[in-house]
Protein backbone atom coordinates (compact mmCIF):
# COMPACT_ATOMS: atom_id res chain seq x y z
CA UNK A 1 0.00 0.00 0.00
CA UNK A 2 1.33 3.17 -1.32
CA UNK A 3 -0.24 5.14 2.10
CA UNK A 4 1.69 2.72 4.75
CA UNK A 5 5.20 3.09 2.56
CA UNK A 6 4.83 7.13 2.76
CA UNK A 7 4.47 6.63 6.74
CA UNK A 8 7.33 4.58 6.62
CA UNK A 9 9.43 6.79 5.02
CA UNK A 10 8.33 10.18 6.94
CA UNK A 11 8.40 8.42 10.13
CA UNK A 12 8.91 11.84 12.18
CA UNK A 13 6.09 13.71 10.90
CA UNK A 14 3.44 11.09 10.74
CA UNK A 15 5.03 10.27 14.31
CA UNK A 16 3.95 13.99 15.61
CA UNK A 17 0.49 13.22 14.32
CA UNK A 18 -0.06 9.76 16.12
CA UNK A 19 1.01 11.06 18.83
CA UNK A 20 -1.84 13.87 18.68
CA UNK A 21 -4.27 11.43 17.92
CA UNK A 22 -2.99 9.43 20.91
CA UNK A 23 -3.49 13.08 23.53
CA UNK A 24 -6.51 13.89 21.98
CA UNK A 25 -7.69 9.91 22.59
CA UNK A 26 -6.32 9.99 25.83
CA UNK A 27 -8.41 13.30 26.82
CA UNK A 28 -11.39 12.01 25.45
CA UNK A 29 -11.17 8.69 27.65
CA UNK A 30 -10.20 10.39 30.46
CA UNK A 31 -13.32 12.21 29.99
CA UNK A 32 -15.48 9.35 29.33
CA UNK A 33 -14.06 7.94 32.87
CA UNK A 34 -14.60 10.68 34.75
CA UNK A 35 -18.35 10.77 33.74
CA UNK A 36 -18.26 6.94 34.72
CA UNK A 37 -16.61 7.23 37.99
CA UNK A 38 -18.79 10.85 39.22
CA UNK A 39 -21.94 8.38 38.11
CA UNK A 40 -20.67 5.47 40.11
CA UNK A 41 -20.24 8.22 43.17
CA UNK A 42 -23.42 9.53 42.88
CA UNK A 43 -25.70 6.52 42.98
CA UNK A 44 -24.31 3.20 42.28
CA UNK A 45 -25.60 2.00 45.44
CA UNK A 46 -29.19 2.97 44.01
CA UNK A 47 -28.28 0.54 40.73
CA UNK A 48 -27.33 -2.22 42.52
CA UNK A 49 -30.66 -2.58 44.63
CA UNK A 50 -32.30 -5.86 43.96
CA UNK A 51 -35.41 -4.36 42.23
CA UNK A 52 -36.38 -3.43 38.81
CA UNK A 53 -38.91 -0.30 40.45
CA UNK A 54 -38.87 2.01 43.63
CA UNK A 55 -41.68 4.05 44.89
CA UNK A 56 -41.47 7.55 46.43
CA UNK A 57 -43.76 9.72 48.49
CA UNK A 58 -45.82 11.64 45.99
CA UNK A 59 -44.78 15.02 47.00
CA UNK A 60 -41.34 14.17 46.80
CA UNK A 61 -40.15 15.14 43.86
CA UNK A 62 -38.85 11.71 42.89
CA UNK A 63 -35.72 12.63 45.93
CA UNK A 64 -34.45 10.14 48.36
CA UNK A 65 -33.89 12.85 50.66
CA UNK A 66 -37.29 14.26 50.57
CA UNK A 67 -39.50 11.06 50.26
CA UNK A 68 -40.92 9.65 53.81
CA UNK A 69 -43.79 7.13 53.75
CA UNK A 70 -45.86 5.99 56.27
CA UNK A 71 -46.86 2.24 57.70
CA UNK A 72 -49.99 2.32 55.79
CA UNK A 73 -48.58 4.09 52.25
CA UNK A 74 -45.64 1.31 52.66
CA UNK A 75 -48.85 -1.09 52.97
CA UNK A 76 -50.87 0.09 50.19
CA UNK A 77 -47.42 0.21 47.40
CA UNK A 78 -47.19 -3.59 48.53
CA UNK A 79 -50.60 -4.41 47.80
CA UNK A 80 -50.15 -2.85 44.29
CA UNK A 81 -51.40 -5.46 41.42
CA UNK A 82 -47.79 -7.07 40.14
CA UNK A 83 -45.67 -6.86 43.24
CA UNK A 84 -44.26 -9.85 43.67
CA UNK A 85 -41.74 -8.44 46.66
CA UNK A 86 -40.69 -5.59 48.39
CA UNK A 87 -38.30 -3.86 50.81
CA UNK A 88 -38.57 -0.77 52.73
CA UNK A 89 -35.42 1.62 52.83
CA UNK A 90 -34.03 4.28 54.68
CA UNK A 91 -31.85 6.91 53.89
CA UNK A 92 -30.40 9.42 55.97
CA UNK A 93 -26.67 11.00 56.11
CA UNK A 94 -24.42 11.32 59.30
CA UNK A 95 -21.19 11.80 60.13
CA UNK A 96 -18.47 9.78 61.33
CA UNK A 97 -15.00 9.74 63.13
CA UNK A 98 -12.78 7.61 61.10
CA UNK A 99 -9.50 6.20 62.55
CA UNK A 100 -7.53 9.09 61.47
CA UNK A 101 -9.93 11.38 63.49
CA UNK A 102 -11.16 13.40 60.30
CA UNK A 103 -15.07 13.83 60.59
CA UNK A 104 -16.33 12.31 57.15
CA UNK A 105 -19.97 12.18 55.63
CA UNK A 106 -21.65 8.50 54.92
CA UNK A 107 -24.79 7.63 53.39
CA UNK A 108 -26.76 5.33 56.26
CA UNK A 109 -29.18 2.73 54.62
CA UNK A 110 -31.91 1.14 57.00
CA UNK A 111 -33.02 -2.42 55.84
CA UNK A 112 -34.61 -5.33 57.00
CA UNK A 113 -32.73 -8.54 57.01
CA UNK A 114 -34.49 -11.00 54.62
CA UNK A 115 -35.69 -9.13 52.40
CA UNK A 116 -34.47 -7.85 49.04
CA UNK A 117 -33.18 -4.54 50.43
CA UNK A 118 -30.28 -6.75 52.05
CA UNK A 119 -27.07 -6.45 50.62
CA UNK A 120 -24.82 -8.97 49.73
CA UNK A 121 -21.69 -9.52 51.94
CA UNK A 122 -18.40 -9.69 50.86
CA UNK A 123 -16.46 -10.11 54.04
CA UNK A 124 -17.56 -10.74 57.35
CA UNK A 125 -21.17 -11.74 58.43
CA UNK A 126 -24.87 -10.32 57.87
CA UNK A 127 -26.89 -8.39 59.94
CA UNK A 128 -30.01 -10.40 62.43
CA UNK A 129 -32.39 -8.75 64.07
CA UNK A 130 -29.83 -8.54 67.28
CA UNK A 131 -27.37 -6.34 65.99
CA UNK A 132 -29.52 -3.03 66.90
CA UNK A 133 -25.49 -1.56 66.61
CA UNK A 134 -23.93 -3.60 63.73
CA UNK A 135 -22.93 -2.10 60.88
CA UNK A 136 -22.40 -3.41 57.42
CA UNK A 137 -19.46 -1.30 55.31
CA UNK A 138 -18.74 -0.51 52.07
CA UNK A 139 -15.60 -0.97 50.86
CA UNK A 140 -15.00 2.58 49.79
CA UNK A 141 -16.18 3.09 53.16
CA UNK A 142 -13.55 1.47 54.77
CA UNK A 143 -10.35 2.68 52.78
CA UNK A 144 -11.65 6.44 53.21
CA UNK A 145 -12.10 5.56 57.04
CA UNK A 146 -9.01 2.97 57.32
CA UNK A 147 -11.10 0.26 59.35
CA UNK A 148 -11.87 -3.35 58.79
CA UNK A 149 -14.70 -5.45 59.76
CA UNK A 150 -14.32 -6.06 63.92
CA UNK A 151 -13.90 -2.19 64.55
CA UNK A 152 -16.47 -0.30 65.71
CA UNK A 153 -17.07 3.60 64.39
CA UNK A 154 -18.48 6.50 66.31
CA UNK A 155 -21.61 8.64 64.14
CA UNK A 156 -22.78 11.90 64.94
CA UNK A 157 -26.23 12.88 64.21
CA UNK A 158 -28.56 15.25 65.74
CA UNK A 159 -26.19 16.67 68.88
CA UNK A 160 -25.95 12.55 69.25
CA UNK A 161 -23.17 10.06 68.98
CA UNK A 162 -23.36 6.59 68.58
CA UNK A 163 -21.33 4.00 68.43
CA UNK A 164 -22.05 0.93 65.72
CA UNK A 165 -19.69 -2.29 65.14
CA UNK A 166 -18.90 -2.95 61.34
CA UNK A 167 -19.50 -6.85 61.08
CA UNK A 168 -19.71 -7.36 57.46
CA UNK A 169 -18.40 -5.75 54.32
CA UNK A 170 -20.44 -5.13 50.73
CA UNK A 171 -19.52 -3.71 47.38
CA UNK A 172 -22.47 -1.68 46.93
CA UNK A 173 -20.93 1.52 46.02
CA UNK A 174 -21.82 4.52 46.51
CA UNK A 175 -25.00 7.06 47.37
CA UNK A 176 -24.99 11.20 47.22
CA UNK A 177 -21.62 11.36 46.90
CA UNK A 178 -21.40 9.38 49.87
CA UNK A 179 -20.03 5.51 50.79
CA UNK A 180 -22.99 3.43 51.56
CA UNK A 181 -23.18 1.71 55.02
CA UNK A 182 -26.21 -0.04 56.03
CA UNK A 183 -27.60 -0.96 59.56
CA UNK A 184 -31.33 -2.27 60.52
CA UNK A 185 -34.55 -0.34 59.72
CA UNK A 186 -35.46 -0.04 63.09
CA UNK A 187 -31.56 1.61 64.08
CA UNK A 188 -32.13 4.08 61.28
CA UNK A 189 -35.16 5.06 62.51
CA UNK A 190 -33.95 5.58 65.80
CA UNK A 191 -30.86 7.59 63.79
CA UNK A 192 -33.03 9.66 62.47
CA UNK A 193 -36.03 10.55 64.06
CA UNK A 194 -34.86 10.16 67.97
CA UNK A 195 -38.16 9.11 70.27
CA UNK A 196 -40.32 11.18 67.73
CA UNK A 197 -44.02 9.97 67.79
CA UNK A 198 -45.73 8.61 64.48
CA UNK A 199 -42.82 9.19 62.25
CA UNK A 200 -42.04 7.65 59.04
CA UNK A 201 -40.77 4.08 58.26
CA UNK A 202 -39.10 4.42 55.31
CA UNK A 203 -37.78 6.84 52.66
CA UNK A 204 -38.41 4.34 49.58
CA UNK A 205 -39.73 1.26 49.07
CA UNK A 206 -37.80 -1.65 45.94
CA UNK A 207 -40.53 -3.62 44.49
CA UNK A 208 -39.66 -6.06 42.08
CA UNK A 209 -42.52 -7.11 39.75
CA UNK A 210 -44.59 -6.66 36.08
CA UNK A 211 -45.37 -3.06 34.88
CA UNK A 212 -44.93 -1.26 38.20
CA UNK A 213 -43.12 1.93 37.10
CA UNK A 214 -46.10 4.62 36.15
CA UNK A 215 -48.08 3.75 38.83
CA UNK A 216 -49.55 6.23 41.33
CA UNK A 217 -51.44 5.90 44.47
CA UNK A 218 -52.62 7.97 47.46
CA UNK A 219 -49.29 9.26 48.69
CA UNK A 220 -46.61 7.70 46.04
CA UNK A 221 -45.88 6.73 42.76
CA UNK A 222 -43.73 4.10 41.18
CA UNK A 223 -40.92 4.73 38.85
CA UNK A 224 -37.99 2.50 37.21
CA UNK A 225 -34.63 2.76 38.40
CA UNK A 226 -33.09 4.95 35.26
CA UNK A 227 -36.04 7.35 36.31
CA UNK A 228 -35.06 7.18 39.92
CA UNK A 229 -31.08 7.45 39.11
CA UNK A 230 -31.77 10.76 37.02
CA UNK A 231 -33.24 12.42 39.53
CA UNK A 232 -30.34 12.05 42.03
CA UNK A 233 -29.76 15.80 42.95
CA UNK A 234 -27.01 16.90 40.46
CA UNK A 235 -26.88 14.18 38.27
CA UNK A 236 -28.63 15.78 35.51
CA UNK A 237 -26.41 18.82 35.32
CA UNK A 238 -23.38 16.49 36.15
CA UNK A 239 -24.20 14.27 33.28
CA UNK A 240 -25.13 17.01 30.88
CA UNK A 241 -21.28 18.78 31.30
CA UNK A 242 -19.44 15.24 30.97
CA UNK A 243 -21.47 14.78 27.83
CA UNK A 244 -20.64 18.09 26.67
CA UNK A 245 -17.14 18.03 27.34
CA UNK A 246 -17.27 14.51 25.73
CA UNK A 247 -18.70 15.57 22.38
CA UNK A 248 -16.45 18.41 22.42
CA UNK A 249 -13.60 16.14 22.60
CA UNK A 250 -14.81 13.66 19.30
CA UNK A 251 -15.45 17.11 17.03
CA UNK A 252 -11.99 18.45 18.31
CA UNK A 253 -10.53 15.51 17.69
CA UNK A 254 -12.10 14.70 14.43
CA UNK A 255 -11.25 18.61 12.88
CA UNK A 256 -7.49 18.11 14.28
CA UNK A 257 -6.77 14.89 12.30
CA UNK A 258 -8.57 16.44 9.40
CA UNK A 259 -6.86 19.65 9.49
CA UNK A 260 -3.62 17.56 9.87
CA UNK A 261 -4.47 15.70 6.51
CA UNK A 262 -5.52 18.55 4.86
CA UNK A 263 -2.57 20.19 5.12
CA UNK A 264 -0.32 16.97 4.07
CA UNK A 265 -2.46 16.55 1.12
CA UNK A 266 -1.78 20.12 -0.33
CA UNK A 267 1.83 19.39 0.16
CA UNK A 268 1.30 16.02 -1.43
CA UNK A 269 -0.32 17.74 -4.83
CA UNK A 270 2.35 17.07 -6.96
CA UNK A 271 2.89 13.47 -6.41
CA UNK A 272 -0.83 13.17 -6.37
CA UNK A 273 -0.96 14.52 -10.26
CA UNK A 274 2.07 12.09 -10.98
CA UNK A 275 -0.25 8.93 -9.22
CA UNK A 276 -3.25 10.51 -11.42
CA UNK A 277 -1.22 10.57 -14.30
CA UNK A 278 -0.33 7.20 -14.60
CA UNK A 279 -3.98 5.91 -14.12
CA UNK A 280 -5.02 6.40 -10.22
CA UNK A 281 -8.33 6.98 -9.87
CA UNK A 282 -9.66 9.68 -7.28
CA UNK A 283 -10.90 6.77 -5.08
CA UNK A 284 -7.54 5.02 -5.17
CA UNK A 285 -5.78 8.15 -4.00
CA UNK A 286 -8.47 9.02 -1.36
CA UNK A 287 -8.05 5.31 -0.10
CA UNK A 288 -4.58 5.73 0.75
CA UNK A 289 -5.24 8.58 2.93
CA UNK A 290 -8.26 6.82 4.66
CA UNK A 291 -6.16 3.98 5.10
CA UNK A 292 -3.21 6.09 6.67
CA UNK A 293 -5.93 8.03 8.71
CA UNK A 294 -7.00 4.37 10.14
CA UNK A 295 -3.47 3.37 10.69
CA UNK A 296 -2.30 6.40 13.04
CA UNK A 297 -5.81 6.47 14.35
CA UNK A 298 -5.41 2.91 15.80
CA UNK A 299 -1.63 3.21 16.76
CA UNK A 300 -3.27 6.43 19.09
CA UNK A 301 -5.89 4.20 20.99
CA UNK A 302 -3.26 1.60 21.54
CA UNK A 303 -1.27 3.88 23.19
CA UNK A 304 -4.05 5.90 25.14
CA UNK A 305 -6.22 3.19 26.33
CA UNK A 306 -3.56 1.13 27.89
CA UNK A 307 -2.35 4.77 29.63
CA UNK A 308 -5.94 5.70 30.18
CA UNK A 309 -5.98 2.37 32.21
CA UNK A 310 -2.66 2.81 34.11
CA UNK A 311 -3.46 6.13 35.26
CA UNK A 312 -6.90 4.52 36.77
CA UNK A 313 -4.84 1.98 38.83
CA UNK A 314 -2.59 5.00 39.73
CA UNK A 315 -5.48 7.09 40.67
CA UNK A 316 -6.95 4.63 43.13
CA UNK A 317 -4.23 4.56 44.88
CA UNK A 318 -3.95 7.72 46.11
CA UNK A 319 -5.07 8.77 49.85
CA UNK A 320 -8.20 10.78 48.36
CA UNK A 321 -10.09 9.01 45.96
CA UNK A 322 -10.59 10.50 42.56
CA UNK A 323 -13.81 10.03 40.78
CA UNK A 324 -12.77 7.67 37.50
CA UNK A 325 -13.74 4.97 36.67
CA UNK A 326 -13.86 2.62 33.34
CA UNK A 327 -15.71 0.10 31.86
CA UNK A 328 -15.61 -2.17 28.52
CA UNK A 329 -17.85 -0.02 26.93
CA UNK A 330 -16.29 3.03 27.71
CA UNK A 331 -13.03 1.67 25.91
CA UNK A 332 -15.22 0.43 23.09
CA UNK A 333 -17.54 3.09 22.82
CA UNK A 334 -14.41 6.35 22.98
CA UNK A 335 -12.25 3.67 20.57
CA UNK A 336 -14.91 3.38 17.29
CA UNK A 337 -16.04 6.75 18.23
CA UNK A 338 -12.86 8.66 17.93
CA UNK A 339 -12.07 6.30 14.59
CA UNK A 340 -15.31 7.39 13.19
CA UNK A 341 -14.47 11.23 13.74
CA UNK A 342 -10.99 10.73 12.28
CA UNK A 343 -12.44 9.16 9.47
CA UNK A 344 -15.08 12.18 9.01
CA UNK A 345 -12.35 14.76 9.85
CA UNK A 346 -9.85 12.81 6.95
CA UNK A 347 -12.91 13.49 4.19
CA UNK A 348 -12.25 17.23 3.89
CA UNK A 349 -9.40 15.97 2.09
CA UNK A 350 -11.43 14.26 -0.96
CA UNK A 351 -12.84 17.55 -2.47
CA UNK A 352 -9.27 18.31 -2.64
CA UNK A 353 -7.76 15.29 -4.45
CA UNK A 354 -10.61 15.43 -6.76
CA UNK A 355 -9.69 19.00 -7.79
CA UNK A 356 -5.86 17.87 -8.43
CA UNK A 357 -5.48 18.04 -12.24
CA UNK A 358 -2.56 16.01 -13.25
CA UNK A 359 -1.45 18.40 -15.96
CA UNK A 360 -1.09 21.42 -13.28
CA UNK A 361 0.09 19.33 -10.71
CA UNK A 362 2.74 17.86 -13.17
CA UNK A 363 3.76 21.83 -14.48
CA UNK A 364 3.50 22.60 -10.12
CA UNK A 365 6.77 19.81 -9.30
CA UNK A 366 8.71 21.23 -12.54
Amino acid sequence: MIGLLEIRRRKVQFALIALVVTLISYLVLMINGLGVGLNELAGSALRNFDANAIAYSEKAGISVIRSELSQDTVDAIASQPGVEAFARIGYTAANYVGSDGKVKSAAFMGYDPGTIGEPHIVDGRALTPADTDGLLADRSFLDAAKLKVGDTVEVDIRLNTRVFTIVGAIDEGAFFFQPAVYILRTSWEELRYGDLAGHPVASIVLLKGRDLPGIKGAGFEIVDKGTAFSNIEGVAGQQSTVTSLRVFGYLIGGLVIGVFFYVLTLQKIPQIGVLKAVGATNLFVFRQILIQVLSLSLIGLAIAVPLAFLTDRILRQLPEAVPIAFTNGTFVTTSAAMIITALVGAAFSARQVVKVDPIIALGQQQ
